[in-house]
């Protein structure tokens, strides 16, 4: 719901013009009563008919004032494009609505008390106000409340952290937090490097973030004479995908790293309509899930989003559907209408990008707004960083790093189908999270290539990882993460460590009731001999 409301701003002046056009000089000034003490409902003396009056009058004023106020920096952060700082505006909406609906009401029991106390010329300016307050109430207060899960998510999903292409070149400027703290305050950026939806806006307490781009800041590096030896000489949140002969890599960069929380530059080519607080389709569909997929794709594609593998067809949808923690998924009945959309935005990327574009609107359409909050505050939306790291210090092959990041966007599409506890999020579920099968969806892809089992495979650590994705995810995945990943069948007994299968799979944590082996993953996930 817009903080703009012309309808609101319309009653609310009428209100007040019935207001001052209905008050005599005299009865102002506390000469006389304005109207016959018989037709009063109670006694009450000139000054309390008076001050009810004149309290409904400012609380009427204050609130058209500070209503047109909004309305004006609303319509000014649209206009220019200030995303970041209309999004942060968007997130109080609810608040303010609920502000201006409760000054609106007492306004109004102040002017009936006013009626009630004999001044019957105050007949126009209750039916004015009373149509202002319950229009405010059922048109603007109550879609606010229901929209402010939504409206949180878009900030998560436009505004949460980013992998950005920057030049090898500049890899060794890519430090620790300290280090683009020190960048930050070395480099110039030019006046004319600044992008619209990058402001931030107002604040009430001092900003401790840094607000240059790192993009911008790393062009600026060789306009300066900033020497290397005034860093840290570490290398950090910079992804290996297993292309040393890229020109450039992929940083990982967001408020983690110290960098103030912005909408992604790439909001620039989103339709208007879908923007809106309560987004909608030139069709007139429900857009939020469009709005949130493409804040999340904009953020997190990586430097060959072509070479991302998601193998989609009609039978693996279905799987998806049936299988999802947020079954009977109601939105797939727009998939063809979503396949068609997206195709257009994505379709220069591939058909698996636009595949896994549209299972990701789907489903964000369906999920339950607090689970979505606690998978994007999870960081589910992105390739895991922490693995890749581990990857890297147990010796992975550029084959195995590389498939790591092509098999991410399927394990992103599982992490949020099939997350365990679909009360993520809400009050009394702590001990849930979102968790990414990262390392069995590696696994598999290596599988379909006809790769050898890795020798870090059933590392203690690989383990780990594995017991955790198999303890926060349900076990309906499997097969459909297999399939997507262009491996036809599931090797049984996978998701314990068993690279060639075998012919009794532990599932019983799964499927059956819990046996001491299944309630602790870890020993589950032991390495296995070769068969049981």
């Amino acid at each position: 719901m817009r903080f703009n409301s012309p309808q609101v701003l319309l009653l609310q002046t009428a209100a007040l013009w019935c207001h001052v056009r209905a008050i005599p000089i005299s009865h102002a000034l506390g000469v006389s009563p304005r109207a016959a003490a018989s037709s009063a409902l109670f006694h009450a003396d000139n000054s309390a008919t008076v001050a009810f009056l004149w309290s409904s009058i400012g609380l009427a004023v204050i609130t058209a004032l500070f209503q047109g106020l909004v309305t004006a920096l609303t319509s000014m952060t649209e206009s220019s494009k200030f995303w970041t700082f209309r999004f942060r505006l968007a997130k109080i909406e609810h608040w303010w609505w609920a502000v201006v609906s409760g000054l609106l009401l007492i306004s109004l029991v102040l002017i009936i008390l006013s009626f009630a106390a004999g001044n019957s010329n105050e007949s126009i300016s209750i039916l004015v106000l009373s149509s202002t307050t319950f229009l405010t109430i059922v048109r603007y207060m109550l879609p606010s409340w229901r929209s402010r899960h939504f409206i949180r998510n878009r900030w998560l999903a436009w505004a949460g952290p980013s992998r950005t292409a920057v030049p090898r070149s500049l890899l060794a400027y890519c430090g620790n937090k300290e280090d683009w703290r020190t960048l930050s305050r070395t480099v110039v950026i030019g006046e004319g490097k600044a992008v619209p939806s990058d402001y931030y806006g107002w604040h009430l307490f001092p900003l401790k973030g840094i607000r240059q781009d790192p993009t911008d800041i790393l062009n600026a590096i060789s306009s300066t004479s900033l020497s290397r030896g005034t860093l840290s000489g570490q290398v950090d949140y910079v992804y290996n995908d297993g292309d040393h002969g890229s020109k450039n890599v992929s940083l990982f960069w967001g408020a983690t790293q110290g960098f103030q929380p912005r909408v992604s530059r790439s909001i620039s080519a989103i339709p208007a309509n879908l923007l809106r607080s309560q987004p909608f389709t030139n069709e007139g569909y429900a857009g939020e899930g469009f709005c949130l997929a493409m804040g999340i794709l904009g953020r997190n594609k990586g430097l060959t989003p072509w070479q991302l593998v998601f193998k989609m067809n009609k039978n693996i949808s279905t799987s998806l559907e049936g299988g999802s923690a947020w079954s009977p998924r109601p939105a797939k009945t727009l998939r063809s209408y979503y396949v068609k959309t997206l195709d257009t935005i994505y379709g220069g990327l591939g058909p698996d990008f636009v595949s896994a574009a549209v299972e990701l609107s789907l489903i964000l359409l369906d999920a339950d707004g607090p689970a979505v909050a606690a998978w994007l505050r999870a960081g589910c939306e992105h390739q895991n960083f922490e693995i890749n790291k581990a990857l890297q210090g147990n010796g992975a092959t550029d084959a195995e790093l590389k498939a790591h990041y092509e098999s991410s966007y399927v394990s992103m599409i599982i992490s949020l189908n099939n997350m365990r506890d679909k009360q993520l999020g809400r009050h009394n579920h702590e001990t849930a999270q979102a968790k990414r099968p990262d390392i069995i969806c590696l696994g598999l892809l290596l599988k379909a290539r006809g790769e050898r089992e890795p020798a870090w495979w059933n590392d203690n650590i690989f383990n780990s990882y594995r017991a955790d994705e198999k303890k926060h995810l349900d076990s309906d995945w499997y097969q459909a993460a297999s399939t997507l990943l262009g491996l036809p069948a599931y090797p049984p007994g996978f998701e314990n460590g068993y690279w060639n299968g075998t012919h009794q799979p532990q599932l019983a944590v799964l499927t059956g009731p819990k046996t001491q082996a299944s309630s602790t993953p870890s020993q589950a996930s032991a390495t296995p001999t070769s068969t049981l």
